[in-house]
């Protein structure tokens, strides 16, 4: 079953000279897992394939992109492909799409990455596709051409956001800030070099670092490195905000309004210090 992608056929178990025997004494047992009529799996097949399996159908959309670390959006259910004109599964916590495959499947149980790019970006909306986009591309689940070709059949809608993707987003949430500042009128830097101590996630307007996610997100062997860079870019004039994922996506009104006042006020900062005149105190000023 190992051989055969865990996942097998009551014909394929024959086929290779299993008797039915067998693979009831297997099920008895415990050695195999039976999902329904005709199917069974191997007791360690992943728990996302086996559910879709068990209804018939195969994971695929934000469900497969999830597994591979590529940003998903919020949506906790499974998501299962269904031949069309299958019933609507019982079971809760689906969200099923029923169609046939317009590219490759890696096997009948989950979509391949492509087919479940296509099917997300029908299902995300527009600021999450372009997160998860650009995901897939920063974390090489996806090549650029692969991208290229999803995003030439995308929706007319998504068009005008496609064209501008940025591989440089370490982030889905990294994505959704920069776009939402954009769209606020701000000039967006993403991965911006902080000499000496490497890169920011987001820089605005040259003048405010914007680092996403925090702790949380990076881990606590990082927490110190982070606040490290923090100290030593507010030491080079360039203020710091530390933005976690509650305040993208619960409280972001009130995010944005800190990152305006906070980058306004660097900006007439900036703007006085180049108005001013130094000069040298032994050089005395002329009547």
């Amino acid at each position: 079953m190992c051989a055969l992608g865990h996942i097998v056929t009551t014909h394929q178990l024959t086929q290779n000279g299993v008797s039915p025997f067998r693979i009831r004494t297997a099920v008895t047992t415990g050695r195999i897992i039976r999902l329904r009529r005709g199917i069974y799996a191997c007791t360690h097949t992943d728990e996302m394939i086996t559910r879709a399996a068990g209804i018939g159908g195969a994971a695929t959309c934000v469900s497969i992109l999830r597994q591979h670390g590529v940003w998903a959006g919020n949506s906790p259910n499974l998501h299962v492909q269904l031949v069309p004109g299958t019933a609507r599964p019982p079971e809760t916590g689906l969200t099923p799409h029923w169609e046939r495959p317009r590219f490759a499947m890696t096997s009948p149980w989950r979509a391949g990455p492509m087919q479940a790019m296509w099917r997300a970006i029908h299902c995300l909306d527009e600021e999450n596709t372009v997160a998860a986009l650009e995901s897939a591309l920063h974390s090489k689940f996806l090549t650029a051409p692969e991208i290229k070709r999803i995003a030439l059949l995308a929706p007319r809608r998504l068009h005008p956001a496609v064209d501008q993707l940025d591989a440089s987003s370490g982030s889905g949430n990294e994505t959704i800030v920069r776009r939402r500042v954009q769209q606020a009128g701000y000039r967006v830097t993403t991965q911006a070099y902080v000499p000496g101590m490497g890169h920011q996630d987001l820089l605005v307007e040259d003048c405010v670092g914007l680092e996403i996610d925090g702790r949380a997100w990076h881990g606590a062997d990082r927490y110190e490195i982070d606040h490290k860079r923090d100290l030593h870019s507010e030491g080079l004039g360039r203020h710091v905000l530390r933005i976690s994922t509650r305040q993208i996506h619960v409280s972001w009104p009130t995010t944005m309004a800190v990152i305006e006042r906070v980058v306004n006020d660097a900006l007439r900062e900036r703007s006085r210090r180049a108005g001013r005149v130094l000069i040298p105190v032994d050089d005395p000023i002329d009547d």
